[in-house]
């Protein structure tokens, strides 16, 4: 029974309203501010342009299979028809919906209704690991809910039927993201180990979501690279745990995360409350792997706190029954807090969605084909709010078919990686960062920067938070101001060693 008092039907139109109504924020933003997608969207404009003179020439993009596709498959067909930065921001609009929705689809499929705890697990789906921009990585995770919801259906069937759906499911969620089909492979792990005693048919109706196993081992002996796993840090661990609601208002993300952890906590320890064993096992086995994993496996980063996420909301679909007066309360606390979460998001990305569009208009005075160093704090440096300044600059790819020294350049990680100053330094992210010493954050010195850039690679200069000093403008010269940014032209005629 619903804890609002709903039938069916009014109950699936609340939960498609909350579906919609996640999508706020991109919807009031002139910018969303995702971090990381800014950075991706070059790399989109990249992939859909093969054969553009100038892209060519700063960007190598090789198309294979890997572990890390979800966004990137929709763009092809999107990208053209929409352009690249509309096609990208429609289709992280639709993320969290489909999460909303795939949460929704697991609980009714498990129990039949949506209990009351289930309206709190909507608060991580607005979470640390979203706003930084991990796109393919939510898509599968929304995904993988979905096929989770699908497989309570299916396991009953013939074990052909079986066999398909969680072949066909798994390669689906591992195309997105391989985290995420570690995510789906420990939800349908705890589904199966409730209801199978005996290990080796556990382990055989396990086999099948394990066939992405082929194509990742093919992708890391003939494209992988880096380390396989790396830095396992408490400190990391913890800083998650702070970070895991981490939006725009810093004392009420904090004090949300609070309760919710507090919350969930109590569900699994009071005794009036009635647990699901099969998404407590495989709640349990998503903090066990929090726990040991290390922040970096297969080169991706935060491989340990991108499962807090699904680790909370997983534990709420775990509280089967509550109190009756408690799960009134419960429903519309969850259904409150997810409301103002959404409602801050939108106020934030007005406000610094306005303010960064404001500065990329600098890119109207670069001409085609420019060559632009960028440098900048890193995302997390010093606010509380992911500010993205070390990554919006990658729109002067699809607006300018631009190169700026913001792409990555991670081996086996991604399609595209940055070529024109490969082996010169100032070719990819690891350039731009901007020093900090009010918070510590490391990077770059504004003078140290400008010093050692190569200027005959660059056209521009471009500042964020920062400004040139007044040796740098011999070689110089300010083109725009921004509320946050500065865009400088390298006068090519000036002595290389002018001081700056």
């Amino acid at each position: 029974m619903s804890p609002l008092g709903l039938k069916s039907g009014p109950e699936r139109l609340l939960w498609f309203a909350l579906a919609l109504f996640s999508a706020l924020p991109f919807l009031v933003a002139p910018l969303p501010i995702l971090p990381d997608l800014f950075t991706h969207i070059g790399r989109y404009h990249v992939m859909n342009n093969p054969g553009d003179r100038w892209l060519t020439q700063y960007y190598d993009f090789d198309w294979h299979i890997l572990g890390n596709l979800g966004v990137d498959i929709l763009m092809v067909w999107l990208g053209p028809v929409l352009g690249t930065e509309k096609a990208a921001f429609l289709i992280a609009a639709c993320i969290p919906p489909l999460t909303v929705l795939g949460v929704y689809n697991m609980a009714k499929a498990r129990f039949g209704h949506v209990p009351a705890a289930t309206y709190v697990a909507l608060l991580p789906i607005w979470s640390f690991t979203f706003f930084h921009g991990f796109m393919n990585y939510w898509l599968g995770l929304a995904l993988a809910f979905h096929v989770a919801a699908g497989w309570i259906w299916v396991r009953q069937r013939s074990a052909w039927v079986r066999l398909s759906y969680a072949g066909a499911g798994a390669l689906l969620v591992w195309l997105c993201h391989t985290s995420a089909w570690g995510v789906l492979g420990l939800i349908v792990a705890g589904i199966e180990f409730s209801n199978r005693r005996n290990l080796r048919q556990f382990s055989l109706e396990m086999l099948a979501w394990a066939m992405p196993l082929v194509p990742m081992l093919v992708w890391r002996a003939t494209k992988g690279g880096g380390a396989l796993a790396e830095s396992w840090s408490l400190h990391e661990k913890l800083r998650g745990i702070e970070n895991l609601l981490r939006a725009e208002w810093e004392w009420f993300d904090i004090a949300t995360v609070a309760l919710l952890l507090t919350v969930t906590i109590w569900l699994h320890v009071d005794r009036r409350v009635e647990r699901d064993k099969a998404f407590r096992q495989a709640a349990l086995a998503l903090l066990a792997a929090a726990v040991l994993l290390p922040s970096t496996v297969l080169s991706s980063y935060f491989a340990d706190v991108r499962l807090y996420a699904p680790l909370i909301i997983v534990a709420l679909l775990a509280i089967r029954a509550v109190p009756k007066r408690i799960g009134l309360a419960l429903a519309m606390c969850g259904i409150t807090l997810f409301g103002l979460r959404i409602g801050e998001t939108s106020i934030g990305w007005i406000q610094r969605g306005t303010e960064i569009e404001e500065d990329l208009a600098a890119l109207r005075v670069v001409p085609h084909g420019a060559r632009i160093a960028v440098l900048a704090h890193s995302s997390e440096c010093g606010v509380w709010p992911l500010a993205g300044r070390n990554h919006a600059p990658s729109l002067a790819i699809p607006r300018r078919h631009a190169f700026v020294n913001t792409q990555w350049d991670i081996p086996g990680q991604h399609l595209m990686r940055p070529i024109y100053n490969d082996g010169r330094g100032f070719n990819d992210s690891r350039s731009v960062e901007l020093f900090n010493p009010a918070f510590g954050c490391p990077g770059f010195r504004v003078r140290t920067f400008l010093r050692y850039l190569p200027r005959d690679r660059f056209d521009y200069v471009w500042i964020w938070e920062a400004e040139a000093p007044a040796a740098a403008l011999g070689w110089l010269t300010p083109v725009y101001t921004g509320p946050t940014s500065r865009l400088y032209a390298i006068r090519k005629s000036a002595n290389p060693d002018t001081g700056g």
